[in-house]
């Protein structure tokens, strides 16, 4: 039955967080294959854009749009347009990337249990507020604490965990399943328990007049604002043996950048799908017209005293990443320091299928 044949008695009778009746699934799989299924009968146009490419979508003679996934296992962010217009479905999980609010779509992995949830004890998440002074406004950041932490006064660890360029701090909680990882990790024994701080790495300055992001100031952002508030109201860190940084893309530069700088305060460091060298600074990803970075944080390698300066030192990426080069690039200073590095490449590309694995494996190694 066509969406608009159905009348009022017929529409109110649907529970109206569920698909209308005679609207047809938004993900289907048709032919073995997975397709984007989207009812917009008045439509002139419908397409998608995944990983900076616009797919067109066909109409059928029912007023549905379709057109076949250019991804077909995992978690994927997409951007929606009717007619020429970005808008979110209410019919498809949201979440943060592109720099706003956009749908994602998540498809049967072969290598999915490790996020599923489990019949184990859960953790939970806080948002909380702080005022920053970096950015002379109310900030939040969000708080996983394992299951446990209520009913004890025992002092926990403290992993700041960041997001990549484009994205905020819901993250790792939303696509990146975080909570579920840790949840079933814990419960397994394979890691110890503790707490996972996140923030938002894209940074907002005020400067001559307007608002711009700085990812450079995150490094201030962190030292100065979140760590202290963080500490002073969880029973968590406190010394640089209980707390580790990691992050992701962009965050990963980030922790190369803090961690390095200030490797009196963390005991191991995660870069995922990321780097050591900073090529955002001055590029069209920047916001701050300013020129190329000079890695003044790289010296802390390069002057390089203790091997085993970090309990661990994880670099993961995607066997597929396009800054696989970069990676790669890294490799070269990494060795020439002779730092030592738990280094793995996964099959997948720069996404969160990857980061999920990285998280995984690097909890599995901190703080034991």
């Amino acid at each position: 039955m066509d969406h608009k044949e159905l009348n009022t008695e017929q529409f109110l009778s649907n529970d109206p967080v569920l698909l209308p009746q005679g609207m047809p699934e938004v993900v289907v799989r048709l032919n073995g294959k997975w397709c984007l299924n989207f009812h917009a009968s008045e439509a002139k146009s419908v397409s998608f854009t995944y990983a900076d490419q616009e797919i067109e979508c066909v109409r059928d003679d029912k007023g549905v749009w379709q057109a076949e996934l250019p991804f077909q296992s995992g978690v994927n962010y997409i951007l929606l347009k009717i007619d020429g217009v970005e808008l979110l479905s209410p019919y498809l999980p949201i979440g943060y990337g592109y720099s706003r609010p956009c749908n994602y779509i998540e498809l049967p992995d072969e290598d999915e249990e490790f996020y599923t949830r489990q019949d184990v004890p859960q953790g939970r998440v806080a948002i909380e507020y702080f005022h920053s002074s970096v950015t002379d406004e109310w900030e939040r950041c969000l708080v996983y604490t394992p299951y446990g932490y209520d009913s004890s006064d025992t002092q926990y660890p403290v992993l700041y965990l960041q997001h990549g360029h484009g994205e905020n701090e819901i993250g790792w909680c939303t696509t990146g399943k975080l909570p579920v990882i840790l949840d079933n990790l814990i419960a397994e024994k394979k890691c110890k328990p503790f707490a996972v701080v996140m923030n938002c790495g894209m940074v907002q300055v005020r400067r001559d007049g307007r608002r711009l992001v700085d990812f450079r100031e995150f490094d201030e952002f962190l030292l100065n604002d979140v760590i202290p508030f963080v500490e002073s109201r969880y029973r968590v860190g406190g010394s640089r043996e209980m707390r580790a940084l990691a992050g992701l893309s962009m965050g990963s530069l980030q922790t190369s950048i803090s961690g390095f700088t200030h490797s009196e305060l963390f005991s191991s460091l995660g870069i995922f799908s990321g780097f050591l060298h900073d090529w955002i600074q001055g590029s069209e990803l920047d916001m701050v017209d300013r020129a190329p970075s000079d890695d003044s944080h790289l010296r802390f390698l390069e002057e390089l005293q203790d091997k085993d300066v970090f309990q661990v030192f994880f670099r993961a990426i995607g066997d597929e990443d396009p800054f696989l080069e970069y990676f790669e690039k890294d490799n070269e200073i990494v060795e020439k320091s002779g730092i030592s590095e738990v280094r793995k490449i996964y099959k997948g590309t720069h996404d969160w299928n990857t980061w999920r694995k990285c998280i995984r494996d690097f909890a599995q190694l901190i703080f034991r």
